[in-house]
C-alpha cells in the first residue's frame, strides 16, 4: 500500500449563521513546513499540483470554494491555474509589492472571472489600486483594534466586497466583529487547519495520466495532442528525435510538435508515449514487464476471432493494469483522474468482459513465465505472443 503524504492543510471559513461558506487551502509538506519555510512561488505551484493531482479520501475541501494564496512571481507569469474561477477565491498575501504590472495583472485575472480577497490588509494607500477588484477583504483582528477597523469600514463603505474577520480566538471576539457587520470568520474558536493526506502524483506520472486520458478517447483532439506533448520539453525533444531516425526515414527533417503527431499517427503516438512515460516514471526493470504485458494484450486482442477486441483499448489496459508498481500510487484512486470507458475500467476492476478475460490470460501467462512454473501447461502460441511482445518492447526501449 502507498505511503500517505501531506498534500495540503485546510481551514474552513464561517458565515454568520455558523456555517461553512468556503475553505482556505494553505500549504503545508511532509517536513511540516509553510509557505515562509519554503517561498510564496514554490508553496504556490505545490500547492495547486497537490489539490488537483492528488488522490486523497479527505473529500471536503473540494465541496466549498477554495481560498488560496497564491505569488506574485505566479501572477506575473500568466500561469495556468487550472480550476473553475467560480471555485477559488485568490488571496493577495501582506508580502506582494502592489507594483503597477502586479495591478494590470490582477486586472486581466479579474477579466477572466476570477475573484481576489486581500489578505491580513493593512489598509495602506499602496493597496488602494487593488481594492476595486477585492471580493473579500481579510483582517487579521489580533494585529488591530475594533474601533480602527470600523473607522476604515466607515471610508471603504463604497465597496461592494464581503469582510472576513481572521485569527478569531474566542467567542468574544467573533460577537464583536459580527455586531460590525462582518460576514465571514475564521479562526481557531471555529477550526484549526487540518492536514490533507493523500498520495502525490509526481509530473511525470501527472503529465503521462493526462496524455494517455487525450490518447485513447475515441477521437483524440490533435490540437489538445499537440499542446499537451509540448508541455513536457523532454516528451517533445524525444519524439522529434524518434521521428527523424531511419526508423521512420522522413523525406525532410521535422522540425515540430504538430508535425510529429501527424508523421507518427494515433497508434504510434500512443506506443511511444506509454513507452517514454513509463520509461521516466519507473524503474527500467518494472517498465519493461508492464510495458510486454501491455504489448502482449494488443498481440492477443489482434489475433482475436472476429475482431472483437480493440487492440488499442487492450493495450491500454495491460498498461493501466500496472500503474500501482509503475507509479506507486492505488490502481483505483489512479484510474479516478482518468475518464475511460467503462468496458476499460470493468477489465481493470473485475477482469470483465472481453477485454477482462484478455487482461486475465495475460496475467497468468506474465505469472508463468516470471515465477517459471507450469510452463508445460502453458500453450506454446501464448508462449511464443509473450516473447514477441518481450522483443518489440526491447527493441522499442533501445531505440528510445
Amino acid at each position: 500500500m502507498p505511503s500517505r503524504s501531506v498534500l495540503l492543510a485546510s481551514q474552513p471559513i464561517f458565515d454568520r449563521q455558523g456555517s461553512v461558506y468556503a475553505v482556505e487551502l494553505l500549504y503545508r509538506n511532509d517536513l511540516h513546513q509553510s509557505a515562509m519555510d519554503v517561498g510564496d512561488t514554490r508553496a504556490t505551484s505545490e500547492l495547486i499540483f497537490n489539490l488537483c493531482t492528488g488522490i486523497t479520501e479527505q473529500t471536503e475541501h473540494y465541496h466549498s470554494p477554495a481560498f488560496i494564496n497564491v505569488s506574485g512571481d505566479f501572477l506575473l507569469s500568466q500561469g495556468f491555474l487550472p480550476i473553475d474561477p467560480e471555485r477559488v477565491v485568490i488571496e493577495l498575501v501582506e508580502r506582494m509589492e502592489p507594483t503597477d504590472e502586479l495591478v494590470a495583472t490582477v486586472r486581466q485575472w479579474h477579466q477572466k472571472g476570477f475573484r481576489f480577497a486581500l489578505d491580513d490588509f493593512e489598509f495602506t494607500d499602496a493597496w488602494e489600486p487593488l481594492l476595486e477588484f477585492a471580493s473579500v477583504i481579510k483582517v487579521d483582528v489580533s494585529t488591530i483594534t475594533p474601533e480602527q477597523v470600523a473607522s476604515h469600514q466607515a471610508r471603504l463603505a463604497w465597496l461592494d466586497c464581503l469582510w472576513l474577520a481572521e485569527r478569531v480566538e474566542d467567542e468574544a471576539t467573533k460577537n464583536t466583529y459580527q455586531n460590525m457587520g462582518f460576514e465571514l470568520f475564521q479562526g481557531y474558536f471555529y477550526a484549526r487547519p487540518a492536514m490533507v493526506l493523500g498520495e502525490k502524483l509526481n509530473p511525470a506520472s501527472f503529465q503521462l495520466a493526462r496524455l494517455l486520458g487525450a490518447l485513447f478517447q475515441e477521437d483524440p483532439d490533435i490540437d489538445e495532442l499537440v499542446s499537451l506533448i509540448s508541455a513536457d520539453p523532454n516528451l517533445a525533444l524525444s519524439l522529434l528525435k524518434i521521428v527523424n531516425s531511419p526508423l521512420y526515414k522522413a523525406s525532410s527533417q521535422i522540425t515540430s510538435v504538430r508535425e510529429v503527431v501527424l508523421r507518427l499517427g494515433l497508434r504510434n503516438l500512443r506506443r511511444w508515449i506509454a513507452l517514454l512515460g513509463t520509461v521516466n516514471a519507473s524503474s527500467p526493470v518494472a517498465a519493461r514487464i508492464i510495458l510486454t504485458r501491455a504489448q502482449t494484450c494488443f498481440e492477443l486482442a489482434s489475433r482475436s476471432r472476429g475482431k472483437a477486441i480493440d487492440p488499442d483499448q487492450a493495450f491500454l489496459v495491460g498498461l493501466l493494469s500496472g500503474v500501482d508498481v509503475l507509479l506507486g500510487i492505488r490502481k483505483s484512486a489512479f484510474l479516478e483522474k482518468l475518464q475511460m470507458p467503462e468496458a476499460v475500467q470493468h477489465a481493470l476492476n473485475s477482469h470483465e468482459g472481453a477485454l477482462g478475460r484478455n487482461l486475465k490470460v495475460v496475467l497468468n501467462l506474465e505469472q508463468a513465465v516470471q515465477m517459471k512454473q507450469d510452463l508445460d501447461r502453458v500453450d506454446n502460441r501464448l508462449l511464443r505472443l509473450y516473447q514477441q511482445a518481450g522483443t518489440t518492447v526491447q527493441q522499442l526501449l533501445s531505440g528510445a
